[in-house]
């Protein structure tokens, strides 16, 4: 459960930062960028994390990473259109939501009473945590956008949790590259440029790539310790800590249902842990 709430962070301080240049910059180039990070990551920790990963694994990682390139794609899309805590929401909920249905009825997984109502009470309190009152950039097509976002994220979860435990860094390796590529043939075909040209938004985009990558290795390191519902529920807590990182850095009001669901956030991790 540690490396859930550690992957909860980092995907947290990825978004935070990402959404900031994403004001100022095409949402395709933004993706482009955190894509390269992760590349670069994942190619330094496949020398180190060696391993034996078959067909199956290297397969996983692939359409996990067309997965992850289209939802991060579909999200900066509709971070660009509205703020972050107008759409985090939606997009938390169904990535969290797919999982834990995939979990199960495909799986036929049977949680604990103490864990159900963890997994409940979870997802309930990223919508209440990350929704804003009154958000001026509301609109129902930026809300289907992250929806649909969230929904890649949370078949990109179950994808990745079928990964063996000797497979090594290769199939993540893997996975990056082809969201690399898919991020990168989009800029190219949306617009004359692949990378933000200012280099301090390169700079902030390639380390929200970094803490996104970061990530991912966690989320795989957790989901070998504990069940696929609970671990992802448990990450989908990041936009909690979006929500906290604008409070904090950008002075940023917190309304009280959003106080309520961070308590409920905390309380629904407690739950899945003694679970």
């Amino acid at each position: 459960m540690v490396y859930a709430l550690l992957s909860t962070f980092s995907i947290g301080l990825s978004d935070f930062f990402a959404s900031d240049v994403l004001k100022r910059v095409r949402s395709h180039e933004v993706t482009s960028t955190v894509m390269l990070a992760g590349v670069v990551v994942t190619a330094v920790a496949a020398v180190f994390w060696s391993g034996n990963p078959t067909t199956s694994d290297l397969m996983y990682g692939g359409f996990a990473g067309t997965a992850n390139g289209v939802g991060i794609l579909l999200l900066f899309v509709a971070y660009s259109r509205g703020s972050l805590r107008s759409t985090a929401p939606a997009a938390a909920v169904a990535m969290s939501g797919v999982p834990v249905l995939w979990d199960i009825l495909v799986s036929g997984a049977s949680p604990s009473t103490v864990t159900s109502i963890g997994l409940a009470l979870g997802v309930v309190a990223i919508a209440l945590s990350s929704y804003e009152s009154g958000d001026p950039d509301g609109g129902s097509a930026k809300l289907f956008i992250a929806t649909l976002a969230g929904v890649s994220f949370g078949s990109m979860l179950i994808l990745l949790s079928h990964i063996g435990g000797d497979a090594g860094g290769l199939p993540l390796l893997l996975q990056r590259s082809v969201a690399f590529l898919i991020a990168i043939s989009v800029a190219r075909s949306t617009g004359p440029r692949i990378f933000p040209s200012e280099r301090s938004d390169f700079i902030v985009s390639f380390g929200a790539g970094i803490s996104g990558i970061a990530a991912v290795i966690l989320f795989v390191l957790a989901i070998r310790g504990g069940s696929l519902a609970a671990v992802s529920v448990v990450g989908s807590q990041y936009a909690t800590v979006a929500v906290l990182l604008g409070v904090a850095i950008r002075g940023q009001r917190m309304w009280w249902w959003q106080a309520l669901g961070l308590g409920g956030s905390s309380l629904a991790v407690a739950l899945i842990a003694i679970g």
